[in-house]
């Protein structure tokens, strides 16, 4: 079942809201992105992720292959651990600056993941703005540019393939001078429409016979 595009669309809004009132501490307590983790959860039960035997947690606590790591959302199976883990990102500005060293991040905390529990459903959700909303920045952000990086790091099909791809990944490019704010298109891989049923899709064709 497709995302229902009005929730998605209220998620958005309510985050612009939330950035605007204050967008330094809205950033830095979470207040802004923890919208978007509260509709994964809500995603994750529409696609059926309610089995009695499995706990969605925000902001786990999961063991990577050397340390520890802090999931935003993980699914997590009563006997056999993690089954879905979804990290979720925004970048709300100095984008061009930082974008490298989060992109280098996420794909180290891919492999890690992928190590420890290589047949974890392991997805990430990146949100980029088309233009910072902070009134005090010019910044033209090259979504084209991200398109092209979080292409490359999308779309492991096999658990035995190579540890540095995200089974998932949604690539969210919103306009937030539209109002409500505009969900963007982008490449069929990244395509946040059908994230959650391929979620559960990859998960269910890992499950033993």
């Amino acid at each position: 079942m497709p995302i229902i595009e009005q929730e998605l669309t209220e998620c958005l809004q309510k985050m612009k809201v939330v950035y605007l009132n204050d967008p330094i501490v809205s950033v830095r307590n979470q207040t802004f992105i923890n919208v978007l983790h509260d509709y994964c959860i809500s995603e994750l039960h529409n696609v059926g992720i309610t089995d009695n035997s499995f706990q969605i947690i925000k902001e786990a606590t999961i063991f990577g292959s050397h340390k520890q790591k802090d999931v935003d959302v993980a699914v997590i199976e009563n006997i056999n651990g993690p089954q879905i883990i979804i990290g979720i990102r925004s970048q709300m500005s100095s984008i061009s600056k930082n974008i490298l060293t989060y992109y280098e991040e996420i794909i180290g905390d891919c492999i890690s993941l992928h190590d420890r529990f290589p047949m974890t459903v392991l997805c990430y959700v990146y949100l980029l703005p088309k233009r910072p909303i902070k009134e005090v920045t010019n910044e033209l952000v090259n979504l084209d540019r991200a398109e092209r990086l979080f292409e490359r790091i999308a779309g492991r099909e096999d658990w035995r393939a190579p540890k540095d791809k995200y089974e998932h990944f949604a690539f969210l490019k919103v306009d937030f001078d539209e109002d409500p704010p505009k969900l963007l298109e982008t490449i069929p891989l990244l395509c946040i429409d059908n994230f959650f049923d391929n979620i559960v899709k990859t998960y269910n064709n890992r499950k033993p016979l």
